[in-house]
């Protein structure tokens, strides 16, 4: 088969990481054609593909045709990161004007950057900022050879080693400079932290060497299943019950931090349409 790669509005890291799979990597792709490759190939052009590895957000005019190439001349795509599944960070700013910077010969930026489904069907979607190498790789060769790749519907809690204690919080950090020292569960000890609703798959790689999951694997397979979840509304009553403080005033105090709540899904139009009163407005 003929397998591409392609890097859009993104900062690299989950080329990145598809290259840190390494030695396997090298030995599956001996088996089929790398037609393309943005970060390994010196060409502007995408040839026509079976599979293509779709990393980064939608963020510029020639990305689009980018775009619109892939989708016309490629049999299945699949969407590496939060930037090519969410939108990711790329998506978090503010909607801008369309600005052209032609007379520069820099890119035409779109008004907001989009998430690859936008454009164009998706065969498996792999969040993470950026996602594990494993999971990269499974989807890969499960769509090389025909079977079903792993899905997650476990939370980051679920697989992190803290523990809740019968602790009252009153505030709640949304960017600390360091999480909880020892084993108590980060909501415990005042960290904002999205463990409770974020896909899980990751090991926990955040929780359990100290530092707060900021929900770069997406929203889980609770807060997907219906019109009554969002990853506000279920953040809400998770923290209110396991720190025994008052809904509303859980509430009052995650409306302040919202922009960090949705860093990697404000992009994504589901999570518009579930919950746009509630986003920072432009």
């Amino acid at each position: 088969m003929y397998i591409a790669t392609v890097d859009m509005s993104s900062c690299g890291g989950c080329h990145n990481a598809l290259l840190a799979i390494g030695e396997p990597l090298i030995a599956l792709l001996s088996r089929h054609t790398l037609s393309f490759s943005s970060p390994l190939m010196d060409r502007r052009s995408i040839s026509p593909s079976d599979v293509v590895i779709a990393c980064g957000a939608i963020g510029t005019r020639e990305e689009l045709e980018v775009a619109g190439e892939i989708a016309r001349t490629s049999r299945k795509v699949i969407a590496v990161g939060s930037c090519a599944v969410y939108g990711g960070v790329c998506g978090s700013g503010s909607a801008r004007p369309e600005t052209d910077f032609e007379e520069l010969d820099l890119p035409h930026l779109l008004n907001r950057a989009l998430p690859l489904d936008s454009t164009m069907d998706i065969e498996l979607y792999i969040p993470g900022c950026p996602p594990p190498p494993n999971l990269i790789f499974e989807a890969l060769k499960s769509v090389l050879e025909g079977y079903t790749a792993p899905h997650f519907d476990a939370t980051v809690c679920s697989e992190c080693p803290r523990r809740v204690t019968d602790n009252h919080v009153e505030s709640w950090d949304p960017h600390p400079s360091y999480g909880a020292g020892n084993e108590t569960c980060h909501l415990n000890a005042g960290h904002l932290c999205l463990g409770p609703v974020t896909r899980g798959g990751c090991h926990a790689a955040c929780t359990s060497r100290g530092a707060v999951c900021a929900g770069c694997r997406g929203p889980s397979e609770m807060v997907l299943s219906s019109q009554l979840h969002s990853i506000f509304s279920d953040m809400v009553k998770y923290m209110s019950l396991t720190t025994r403080t008052r809904e509303d005033r859980v509430a009052g105090q995650l409306q302040a931090m919202l922009r960090s709540i949705y860093l990697f899904t404000r992009g994504d139009p589901v999570t518009w349409a579930r919950v746009g009163e509630r986003l920072p407005k432009d």
